[in-house]
């Protein structure tokens, strides 16, 4: 498939990351005025727009139905370091694919898999609007030696682990760790090789998953990170593009300490004082905590890059 414009791809050798210069951010207007998720997204991008400091501008791409295509076209901010390209899910997904019968959260989660893999991206981040860059980098900061220092997760967090490893037949190790949820840092072959993994003996890979989902009713039944670690660990090649999770580095992806996952949380934050320095160069604000924007705001810029 031929890339799309404005979408840079990227050449790599096997098993290596050289650069990380394409982002991949699902997007869904809840509203249909779109107040809160583009305010969201808006602060994110100025984020990213204040601490990317590479040369060249980072390829932000996000996808969302084709209702939403003209509201967040308009509304988003633009800036000279940030190339932001707004696609339809039509591009990638046609009209009559079982893509559209999963719920929107499934959905956001096979757009990060998808996409990137389609596109080539080589290495990536997935970032969610509820995500905020705090602290400096470049398309180099979270690579060593040719592989990934992406975040890592021990599997007896979440059931999900027990689910995805049962879905592709290896054994579940609760004392194992896995890549952890977004923002985190993707390699498109790794994520091509999950969706051809899960295809395998079914009429497409949406209906494998479609099938799961309804075998796991009132579960979390996999995602994109839990199927695309189990499946790369069956074929052995998993720390081929990722650093192992226990490696020592000043640098990570996501900042636990900095997050806010409720009210309460942010609560405690506000106390901890602000101007903090964070060894995370992201944060998340969840949604789901229903703190005012520019409370948002003003914490996230509070952060010392």
């Amino acid at each position: 498939m031929p890339l799309c414009p404005g979408v840079r791809q990227l050449r790599v050798a096997p098993h290596m990351f050289a650069e990380i210069r394409n982002a991949i951010l699902p997007m869904t207007l809840r509203d249909p005025r779109g107040r809160g998720d583009l305010d969201r997204a808006a602060l994110l991008i100025e984020s990213l727009a204040h601490h990317w400091l590479d040369t060249q501008p980072l390829q932000l791409f996000i996808v969302s139905p084709q209702r939403d295509l003209e509201t967040i076209r308009s509304k988003l901010p633009t800036f000279p370091n940030i190339d932001v390209s707004v696609r339809s899910e039509r591009e990638f997904f046609p009209r009559l694919s079982r893509f559209y019968m999963l719920p929107g959260w499934y959905r956001q989660q096979i757009i990060k898999l998808e996409v990137p893999a389609l596109l080539r991206f080589g290495g990536y981040l997935t970032l969610d609007c509820d995500a905020c860059c705090v602290g400096d980098f470049d398309a180099t900061t979270f690579i060593k030696s040719g592989r990934a220092l992406s975040g890592w997760e021990p599997k007896r967090h979440h059931e999900w682990w027990r689910h995805a490893a049962d879905f592709v037949g290896i054994p579940y190790d609760p004392a194992a760790h896995g890549l952890s949820v977004t923002p985190n840092v993707l390699h498109s072959d790794l994520a091509r090789q999950t969706l051809e993994f899960v295809g395998l003996g079914a009429i497409d890979w949406h209906t494998a998953l479609r099938f799961r989902l309804l075998r796991k009713i009132g579960q979390v039944a996999w995602t994109e990170y839990s199927l695309y670690t189990s499946v790369a660990e069956h074929k052995g090649n998993l720390l081929d593009y990722h650093a192992h999770w226990d490696y020592f580095q000043k640098t990570q992806v996501l900042s636990e300490l900095g997050s806010v996952w409720d009210a309460h949380d942010f609560e405690r934050q506000l106390r901890l004082g602000r101007g903090r320095r964070s060894r995370g160069k992201f944060i998340v604000v969840q949604s789901r905590a229903h703190i005012p924007m520019q409370q948002v705001r003003e914490y996230c810029l509070s952060f010392d890059g």
